[in-house]
């Protein structure tokens, strides 16, 4: 009679679907968890380098406009995109020069003297879609309003960000 009742040791069929249906379940889960944080840190990266590029190159052009002297009318594209402005400017010497600011493809320059680029004022991995300098004209002095858009080139969404910033020339009071 033992020999009938013996209880033999091992998993049934059942508990084996049973243990593999909540082992699917939490690896599901699990890995639904990592997707989305993955989602969200890339969001986050994308946001990141357009916001650092924007403001760093936002402040490098106030920088540039408020050292100025004047606005060469003659020289700049202003009230539209691709807007160019081209500063009147004095160097650490004291010589007159001029400084030019531009929108070249996707790309935001600024020059020196003899057109000398001195550096591209964005990320590799952001564009400039629109430009736009507007002088603004006062009896007490001239102010420019920089608006500018930019979009990361990195990530599959398109993601933009805007930029907008008015500066007064201080060497034109």
């Amino acid at each position: 009679m033992n020999k009938f009742f013996k209880k033999e040791k091992g998993f049934s069929l059942v508990e084996i679907i049973i243990y593999l249906g909540i082992f699917s379940f939490i690896s599901i889960f699990t890995i639904n968890s990592l997707i989305i944080s993955m989602s969200a840190f890339n969001a986050t990266h994308t946001n990141h380098i357009l916001l650092e590029s924007g403001l760093s190159s936002i402040d490098r052009i106030s920088r540039e406009i408020r050292q100025a002297n004047s606005i060469d009318i003659g020289s700049s594209y202003l009230g539209s995109s691709p807007g160019v402005l081209q500063l009147n400017t004095k160097d650490s010497s004291g010589i007159s020069t001029t400084i030019k600011i531009t929108k070249e493809g996707s790309v935001l320059n600024l020059y020196s003297p003899a057109n000398t680029l001195i550096a591209p004022l964005l990320d590799s991995d952001v564009a400039i879609d629109s430009l736009i300098f507007t002088r603004i004209d006062t009896t007490a002095g001239e102010a420019v309003r920089v608006e500018m858009t930019l979009r990361d080139t990195k990530s599959k969404t398109i993601k933009t960000e805007n930029f907008y910033n008015t500066i007064i020339l201080r060497g034109s009071y």
